[in-house]
């Protein structure tokens, strides 16, 4: 489904450009690179996941495999149900506030509501709305600066190549890498 995480007139903001000429692939692509690379399968489109199994691990915190999350409707341990006010919920986690979940095999079990529209971070708009608008700049120079290479003065450590590649696959990715936080959990 194109133009979820940024609209037309989103692209047409930065960019001189008129809506017509703007297709729903540019956007279903643009749309999937964010998504995968942020790990957020659902981002931009409201999903129901029913019955998501888990182990208890004996932390207070249960990161759920679909973020991001917008609502909870039932949470289950040991098949006993936990009521809305037992837990904080985050994007990408439940966190219980006064227990733990019991360490057992498949013992917890979630059904949420995964991506809402209603969620799409204003970074993630801008991101998407600059990769449509790299895409348009591409198809203008008609993929002339896939071959062109630049070097850079200082070589980092880690870098295959002084020579630093300007083809459109990396020009998207270092826009996703520049304005795209990953999120991250850290328990313990």
């Amino acid at each position: 489904m194109p133009w979820t995480l940024c609209k037309k007139e989103d692209v047409t903001a930065i960019h001189p450009i008129n809506e017509s000429e703007l297709q729903d692939f540019w956007s279903e692509t643009v749309e999937g690179l964010i998504r995968q690379h942020k790990g957020t399968p659902n981002l931009g489109v409201p999903t129901a996941i029913t019955g998501e199994v888990h182990n208890g691990g004996g932390s207070n915190i249960l990161v759920v495999r679909q973020p991001p999350i917008v609502s909870v409707e039932s949470l289950l341990v040991n098949d006993a149900s936990y009521s809305a006010s037992d837990y904080i919920v985050k994007d990408l986690l439940i966190q219980l506030i006064s227990q733990k979940f019991p360490e057992g095999t498949a013992n917890v079990a979630v059904s949420y509501t995964s991506g809402s529209t209603a969620n799409v971070d204003a970074v993630v708009r801008f991101c998407a709305a600059t990769m449509i608008v790299a895409i348009i700049n591409y198809r203008g120079r008609a993929g002339a600066d896939g071959s062109i290479k630049f070097a850079q003065a200082d070589v980092r450590m880690g870098k295959r190549t002084p020579n630093v590649n300007t083809g459109l696959i990396a020009h998207l990715t270092g826009i996703m890498e520049q304005l795209l936080r990953r999120d991250k959990v850290r328990i313990g």
